[in-house]
């Protein structure tokens, strides 16, 4: 089984309940969160070692959210997930470094847990 903590933080329950079932199967510890200012007071507390958000939420959207969690855990792996994601905005996040993976909705499941899977691998062997 897997060992590390993730954070899920969307605005839509069903997308949370899914995500965290399936994380939680898989044998990592689990949050989750409905807003970005929830998420961030988790973060400070749970420091998870990789961080799932989707980017439009009212409030504080992912982008932000990463913004500042960069000054609680700079090391802190995050996945966007977004119905609204441009391709460009995307390669953009992902080149400047503050963005470890972007996938847009729907989102295939089995690849979302290899890419889970593979960043934490990284984490685990730095």
């Amino acid at each position: 089984m897997n060992q590390g903590s993730l954070l899920i933080v969307d605005d839509n329950l069903g997308i949370r309940s899914l995500l965290k079932a399936l994380f939680s199967s898989k044998g990592y510890v689990v949050s989750t969160a409905t807003t970005g200012i929830e998420a961030l007071s988790l973060a400070k507390t749970q420091s998870p070692d990789l961080i799932i958000s989707d980017i439009k939420m009212p409030g504080i959207n992912g982008l932000e959210l990463r913004e500042r969690l960069l000054g609680y855990n700079p090391n802190t792996r995050i996945i966007l997930i977004s119905a609204y994601a441009d391709q460009k905005e995307i390669n953009e996040l992902i080149h400047n470094g503050n963005i470890d993976f972007v996938m847009t909705k729907p989102f295939d499941l089995e690849k979302l847990g290899i890419v889970v899977d593979n960043l934490l691998s990284e984490e685990q062997l730095q």
